[in-house]
């Protein structure tokens, strides 16, 4: 298992707090340094403070939702990578885009966010 820095910030964008907390006490477990927020608004709001190095998210979220989220970060010229926690499957242009099916799991959400900022 590779080893991570505590100053490697995960940031997990979901409406659902059941959701956030779980995988905010997954990642932690892992040696992640982990913010979170409840929408995609929240996100870039956070994103403004400190960029994370990767973000986890779900689609669906009032006010802006994670594809909003995705193509906010784009415009602005972050590339960070993101792990989409769905059934949905990201059009080649959101490059850096990786997707993990609902139901998930710990393995499946950690390999997504290793490898994520493996290729970042």
């Amino acid at each position: 298992m590779p080893v991570r820095s505590v100053r490697t910030l995960v940031l997990v964008v979901d409406d659902e707090p059941m959701i956030r907390e779980i995988l905010a006490e997954w990642l932690v477990e892992e040696g992640y340094r982990v913010q979170c927020a409840a929408d995609g608004q929240e996100a870039l709001d956070l994103v403004g403070a400190e960029i994370p190095d990767v973000i986890v998210t779900d689609i669906r979220m009032p006010r802006v939702h994670g594809i909003q989220l995705i193509e906010r970060l784009r415009t602005a010229g972050h590339v960070i990578p993101v792990v989409v926690i769905s059934t949905w499957t990201p059009p080649s242009s959101l490059l850096g885009i990786r997707c993990v099916p609902k139901p998930f799991d710990l393995d499946h959400i950690i390999a997504a966010v290793e490898q994520s900022l493996a290729d970042a």
